[in-house]
């Protein structure tokens, strides 16, 4: 059997969802590997499964009681290389978050993808099937139809900072997204875009209170950071005719599944703590998008 794995937050799942289908689309019998994943209670944004939240998702489980190394640390990633040679059940693990059009040929018999797969090129050729896997479901909050119906009447501009102390303590974002990325990605859209109206998602409101200044905002700090209703937030910001992102998967697909087809999105151009070189470089931000 071929698998993909899904793991981590409702954003990175959404990665593997879309490699996922990306394989399915080449004519692999792929199936998806939910069965061995045990979330990280203490991260709010691992909580939720995909189905949980998109009714397009329905993806071929993998029965139960395979690949059990797939979610082992990276301690025991030699006994996972091992495995395909010893036992003809292979491991196939991500090499880098730099884009490699060979994935598919890598397919064994029996063998699990297991990886973030962290780029848009993965899943080019079934963009339009990705975006209707990931149709939101309609708000049920008024509060939220209400901004996102305020959106679409504005040159909206969703700002999404992502300053939780469980991100901000992560060694692998250390030195990523300062208070200049921000004020000069303001610049950029007024530049751009007439009369902006600039709204803001944050997983940690006090940090934007205390750091934006200078511009008007309006601070969307209503929405759960955590269980099956976290995804409001990307929902309400893929509602934005413009986006500016934080090194974050939540925000890229806030800015990916925008539909406006002449959105302009800024990116922040070191993704990844640039001392991490494993994770450097990388392919994270598509090419239309704007890197500052």
């Amino acid at each position: 059997m071929i698998v993909v794995s899904a793991c981590a937050g409702l954003a990175n799942q959404m990665f593997q969802y879309a490699f996922y289908l990306s394989l399915k689309e080449k004519g692999l019998p792929v199936l998806w590997d939910q069965s061995n994943y045990i979330p990280n209670s203490a991260a709010t944004c691992e909580m939720v499964r995909i189905q949980d939240v998109f009714p397009g998702v329905c993806p071929d489980l993998m029965p139960e009681g395979h690949f059990r190394m797939a979610y082992w640390k990276r301690r025991w990633t030699f006994l996972k290389r091992l495995s395909g040679p010893l036992t003809g059940r292979w491991y196939l693990l991500e090499r880098g978050f730099s884009y490699h059009d060979d994935e598919a040929s890598r397919a064994k018999k029996d063998c699990i993808y297991i990886g973030s797969w962290q780029c848009e090129k993965y899943f080019a050729s079934v963009g339009q099937k990705v975006r209707e896997a990931f149709a939101f479901p309609a708000f049920t909050s008024g509060r939220n139809a209400s901004v996102a119906r305020q959106m679409a009447e504005q040159n909206s501009v969703a700002i999404h900072v992502r300053k939780g102390k469980d991100y901000t303590r992560e060694l692998l974002f250390q030195g990523t997204c300062p208070d200049e990325y921000y004020s000069r990605a303001v610049v950029y859209i007024r530049e751009r875009v007439p009369s902006p109206v600039f709204y803001v998602f944050a997983d940690n409101p006090d940090w934007v209170r205390e750091h934006f200044s200078g511009f008007e905002y309006t601070l969307v700090d209503w929405n759960p950071v955590r269980g099956k209703e976290n995804y409001l937030d990307m929902q309400l910001m893929s509602c934005a005719k413009h986006n500016i992102i934080s090194n974050s998967t939540y925000s890229w697909w806030g800015a990916w599944l925008n539909p406006n087809p002449d959105k302009v999105v800024v990116a922040p151009a070191v993704w990844f703590n640039p001392a991490m070189p494993f994770y450097n470089p990388n392919e994270v931000v598509p090419q239309s998008w704007i890197k500052l």
